[in-house]
């Protein structure tokens, strides 16, 4: 074995040579790409798999040449041939719009074995998270999925446990929030938009927050506790969501329209077909009939208790 491969990892090895692929491809040269950060020859080492830099180098280079974490993360992850979570979560919300169960119990059972062969202690945390949020999107579709109490608990105490919420924090909350009991979910959600958060301004999580509170306002009006649904709902307005996030304000219009029928007021019904018709002519078909069916189930509700 020699020094080399003595000292740095294959995988160490291979981020530099993932990043020269990027570089040739977005077309900068090793002086563009090096930029004030680090010496072309340092470069030159580093995406010959002969050494490595420190990651605030790599940060500020790939930066230089236009490549975010995510699409580096994934380039490295076909490299060796691996299976990313974030990907999970993209294929995990492909499959949920349409409905494709089997591929969701597909992922979920995938996730299970990761969790089952997963060895050491931070890997188990990250897989039986993932695990978690797959059964919970899981069983929206296929009621025989739900989450244990312990997992439960187990999710709970990770929430609380945060200093900082990021965008998977946040996007776990919202996607399992219908298993929580509803004190603990308004104090999460509570902790969640809690202004103090460094990352709350960021325009991902920013979204992934709206994104989320939309989903614990309508578990609210399910349940008809409406005191907490109208706040979290004067918490959207009072932000004033940027018009990039269309679907989010919309979603917004139509959750509004969906409490105040809940409460009474018949006329609202009007802006939830509205907002069906808007989906249509934009040729949002799995919403849009997902919103009239939905529209068929509150009418019969309110027939039933009449």
């Amino acid at each position: 074995m020699d020094k080399k491969t003595k000292k740095y990892s294959e995988e160490e090895l291979a981020i530099g040579i993932i990043f020269k692929e990027f570089r040739i491809s977005k077309g900068f040269s090793q002086l563009e790409a090096a930029g004030n950060e680090i010496s072309v020859t340092h470069l030159s080492n580093f995406e010959n798999g002969k050494t490595v830099i420190s990651t605030n180098h790599f940060l500020n280079i790939l930066q230089n040449i236009n490549v975010n974490m995510f699409e580096f993360q994934n380039s490295l992850n076909q490299y060796f041939q691996k299976k990313d979570l974030l990907l999970f979560n993209i294929e995990m919300a492909d499959a949920f719009a349409e409905k494709n169960v089997s591929k969701l119990r597909m992922i979920t059972e995938e996730l299970h074995k990761k969790l089952e062969i997963s060895s050491t202690i931070s890997t188990t945390k990250k897989y039986r998270l993932e695990y978690i949020r797959a059964k919970s999107i899981l069983s929206f579709v296929d009621s025989s999925y739900f989450l244990t109490k312990s997992e439960i608990t187990f999710l709970e105490n990770y929430l609380y446990n945060l200093k900082e919420w990021g965008q998977y924090d946040i996007a776990i909350l919202g996607q399992c929030a219908q298993f929580l009991d509803f004190i603990h979910l308004i104090e999460l959600s509570d902790r969640m938009i809690n202004p103090s958060q460094n990352s709350i301004n960021i325009p991902y999580v920013k979204q992934a927050i709206i994104q989320t509170v939309l989903n614990i306002i309508n578990i609210f009006v399910d349940a008809g506790l409406y005191t907490p649904a109208r706040k979290f709902i004067k918490y959207l307005e009072n932000i004033k969501i940027n018009d990039n996030y269309m679907f989010e304000k919309f979603t917004l219009v139509y959750n509004t329209a969906r409490y105040n029928y809940k409460i009474g007021d018949e006329g609202a019904l009007a802006v939830m077909n509205d907002c069906r018709k808007a989906l249509e002519f934009c040729k949002c078909f799995n919403t849009s009939n997902w919103i009239a069916e939905e529209i068929i189930r509150i009418k019969d509700q309110n027939s039933k208790n009449n």
